[in-house]
């Protein structure tokens, strides 16, 4: 039993240390920003359930008089702060001045039959201007006839599939058109505080998912980024363009841990980031993938983005698990606001 013991204690140790090792060298890996490895991207996106055993570990380091494990523990915290420790810092200082505006962006899912707890959301988050993707036409229809009052001014391109976009608002729409430069959707102004705001809500096009099987069991052989990559240069061409206020929001099938994610960045205020610690997760929620549902969402690839004198006061994302796989995210701006 003694040997049993020994042995099992000398196992869970190396794997420690492999543990701590293997973390190490994949936060380098992601340091190093090479993602065209599509496993290192993918384990980038999906980086946080990556650390849960940290949880046993710790502890386990304190306890056990073990210089591996200890190693393997360091390391593995050490890579953690690396990559999320900058997203468990309390956001600076909200600015002080402007117009408030509050948004709201919601995927919905087009094949969502629960139209009435999609518009029971709506209507409780009290937005100025909602964004909506995959669109069908019941939950058109709904906002028509049950949100007309409150949002008299819409904007609706409902399909049958994932291409349906919608916005509506409370302010009158000074132009209405689909975005340009092949990016997939609607563009609006409106007049806030005396200022002419654009807004852009659209649902960026997913990525691509190979997928061999091995005796029947599916297993991930690819991950293809390109398509979503290209969408996101032709909109940041169209971000470039505009002059004045600019509010863009929607469903980007990008997470904040990919190369796109900062090239946005750069241009942009990301209104949870700049508001919030923590992650933001927005997809999935309450998912079926098979026989199994993922009950909490895993990656962030809803947004609200701003630029050019809008600038983010706040923002929450909800998951009520409303019949969408998608969070919906509400980001309270200020127009014509100046960092403090």
């Amino acid at each position: 039993m003694q040997a049993l013991l020994r042995t099992t204690r000398t196992l869970l140790i190396g794997a420690a240390a492999l543990y701590g090792l293997a973390l190490a060298a994949l936060a380098l890996l992601w340091a190093l920003n090479l993602h065209p490895i599509w496993v290192v991207t993918l384990a980038s996106m999906f980086a946080l359930p990556l650390f849960a055993p940290l949880l046993l570990l710790l502890p386990a380091a304190l306890l056990i008089r073990s210089w591996p494990l200890r190693a393997g523990a360091a390391l593995a915290l050490a890579a953690f702060l690396a990559s999320f420790g900058a997203q468990l810092l309390p956001p600076g200082a909200p600015p002080s001045a402007g117009t408030p505006l509050r948004v709201m962006t919601f995927n919905h899912l087009f094949a969502n039959p629960r139209v009435a707890d999609v518009i029971a959301q709506i209507r409780a988050q009290k937005a100025d201007v909602v964004a909506l993707q995959e669109l069908s036409e019941p939950v058109a229809q709904a906002l028509q006839s049950e949100l007309g009052g409150d949002y008299p001014y819409q904007y609706l391109r409902p399909f049958d599939n994932q291409q349906g976009l919608g916005i509506i608002s409370r302010y009158p729409l000074l132009t209405k058109a689909e975005t340009e430069n092949n990016v997939r959707g609607l563009q609006v102004s409106f007049e806030v505080g005396g200022q002419t705001v654009t807004l852009i809500g659209l649902h960026l096009g997913a990525p691509a998912y190979r997928v061999r099987r091995l005796g029947g069991l599916p297993i991930l052989a690819g991950y293809d980024a390109s398509s979503t990559t290209r969408q996101v240069g032709r909109l940041n061409q169209l971000v470039d363009q505009v002059a004045g206020p600019l509010v863009v929001m929607g469903d980007f099938n990008t997470s904040d841990r990919e190369p796109r994610y900062r090239e946005l960045a750069a241009r942009m205020h990301d209104a949870f980031r700049e508001t919030n610690w923590g992650f933001g997760f927005s997809f999935p929620d309450h998912k079926r993938f098979g026989p199994l549902t993922v009950p909490l969402p895993l990656l962030r690839i809803d947004y609200v983005w701003s630029k050019n004198g809008v600038l983010p006061a706040a923002a929450h994302v909800e998951c009520n698990n409303t019949g969408a796989d998608h969070c919906f995210l509400v980001a309270d701006l200020l127009v014509g606001a100046t960092a403090p």
